[in-house]
Formats: structure tokens, C-alpha cells, sequence
């Protein structure tokens, strides 16, 4: 495929710089009409916020932390410090991880993060047992440990894909959760809305297959450059679209964007490249 090509400097031997996630068949249909219509939507909001490139800058210097940050010589000076730097950015789960990471303590963090990147397993693999394997500290007993568990699955989602973008899909749970049949990806399924639940699956490669069909939507109707990122701000786009339905005016956008009612901002705080707090963490100041 033109557009997720794969780095020509991969290294071979390596086996998380030589896998690749190769697309399923999706269980349900996707619907060319309502891409159409959230597409004219996303462009026109495009238009009015200063065009895509602010957004691909901002996604690609988020990318740059973590291939940094997660580079394979770099991980021996894996730190807490890093990490927190890398959850400020990751919005569905900063708020909840920390102490599951502090008790599990920096260097088995630091070893699980490796086994999460560069581990021979596949790659959904990697990703379960990372969420797994990370003790799931919450004040609120097995209802909190279940969220903390799954806001685990979306940070080695975010790690996997923000350090490669082109190999790795956005696995997290916003962009499609098997488990409740939510995300931006049921938005296109014919018919989703009249579903109680959607037969996608949860296999990595339902999340290629999706954005797959979404740049192949994009580049024909001319918007074919830096598919890695724009598929992400457009299933961002989606689910916010998403999260406005269900608040239907009980307050849930608002709380969980801060209120803010500009599209452009609840698309950056989605994809955790709005503007960071000064004064203290979001990720030490634990909410659950």
C-alpha cells in the first residue's frame, strides 16, 4: 500500500521493526455515505481552525517523543520521569495509571515497556499482556481496577503507535473496544446505530483495516498526505461527534473535555496534543 509504507531503514532481525499489522476482513460493512458526510464536516472545521497542518506539526512532534523516548538504546534510561512525560499525553489514561506504575516499580515498568516494543510475541499479544501485567492500582475496588486495566490498554496502544505511526494503527479503546461495541469506528459501520452490538472483532488488524478504507476515502477525495496522522485527527473528529450524541445535553462532553465546546480543542485533547498544564501534572493528580 502507497500510503503506510514501511521505513525502508527498519532493522532486519529485529522483530518489532520487521512485523507488520496486515488488515482482516472486517465483520461488519463500512458506510461510503456517512464517510462523506462526516468528511465534509471535518474539512469544513478544518477550514475555520487554520487548515490540517497545525494538526499533522503537532501529531508529528508527539510522534518524535516517543520514538525518542522509546527507542531501543534509549530504554536502559527508561525513567518515571519519561513516563510521565509520555501519559501527559495520553488523555483517556493519564489519569488513572500512576500508581499502578509506581507500584510496580520503575525497572519492572521499564522491562514491560521493552517486552511491549520489542518483544517476539504478535503484536496484540504484547499489547494484552502489557495491560496485564501492570498491577491495577484504584481506590474503588474491582470496578476501578477494570477501568485502570483498560486505560492500560490504551498507553501501550499509544506507545506502539506514536512510536511508529506507519507500522502501528491507534489501537486505543476510543478508536474502537470490542468489549463495548463503542468508538469512532462503529461511526461508519451501515446501519451501526440501529446495532446493539457491532461484529467488528478486536484483532489489530480490524484497526488497520479501518484506517486503511478511512486514507483510501481521504486520498480520493484529495487529502492523501500524512495518512498516519489525519486518520487519527479524523477518527478523533469522528468520536467527538460520537460523544456529542450520547451527552444529548446531559452534561458528559463537558465533563470529560473540560467543557470546552470549540470541535478543534476536543479533537487535541482526543489525541493528547492540547496544551499541557503548567502548573502541575495531569498524570500525578489521580482520579478515579
Amino acid at each position: 500500500m502507497l500510503w503506510f509504507k514501511r521505513a525502508p531503514e527498519a532493522a532486519r532481525g529485529n522483530s518489532a521493526d520487521a512485523e507488520a499489522v496486515e488488515p482482516v476482513a472486517l465483520g461488519a460493512e463500512l458506510d461510503g455515505r456517512v464517510f462523506a458526510h462526516k468528511f465534509a464536516q471535518f474539512v469544513e472545521m478544518l477550514g475555520d481552525g487554520g487548515g490540517i497542518e497545525p494538526f499533522v506539526a503537532a501529531l508529528e512532534t508527539k510522534h518524535q517523543l516517543f520514538a525518542r523516548a522509546l527507542a531501543r538504546e534509549a530504554l536502559d534510561d527508561f525513567v518515571p520521569e519519561t513516563l510521565e512525560t509520555l501519559l501527559e499525553t495520553v488523555m483517556t489514561a493519564r489519569k488513572r495509571v500512576w500508581p499502578s506504575f509506581e507500584s510496580y516499580g520503575a525497572t519492572a515498568t521499564r522491562e514491560a515497556v521493552r517486552d511491549l516494543i520489542y518483544g517476539t510475541q504478535p503484536v496484540g499479544e504484547r499489547l494484552v499482556t502489557f495491560a496485564q501485567v501492570i498491577p491495577a492500582v484504584a481506590s474503588d475496588g474491582q470496578k476501578g481496577e477494570r477501568k485502570v486495566r483498560r486505560a492500560l490498554l490504551d498507553v501501550g496502544a499509544e506507545m506502539l503507535h506514536f512510536r511508529d505511526p506507519t507500522r502501528y494503527p491507534l489501537m486505543s479503546r476510543w478508536v474502537w473496544d470490542q468489549a463495548t461495541h463503542t468508538g469512532a469506528l462503529r461511526e461508519f459501520v451501515k446501519g451501526g446505530d440501529t446495532l446493539d452490538k457491532v461484529p467488528l472483532g478486536g484483532d489489530p488488524g480490524v484497526y488497520e483495516a479501518g484506517r486503511r478504507w478511512l486514507a483510501e476515502r481521504m486520498a480520493e477525495n484529495g487529502m492523501y498526505r500524512d495518512p498516519e496522522f489525519i486518520v487519527d485527527m479524523f477518527l478523533a473528529h469522528a468520536y467527538a461527534d460520537y460523544m456529542r450524541a450520547l451527552s444529548s445535553g446531559m452534561g458528559l462532553l463537558n465533563a470529560d473535555f473540560g467543557g470546552k465546546s470549540d470541535p478543534l480543542e476536543v479533537v487535541k485533547k482526543i489525541l493528547g496534543i492540547d496544551a499541557a498544564r503548567r502548573t502541575e501534572s495531569r498524570v500525578k493528580k489521580v482520579l478515579h
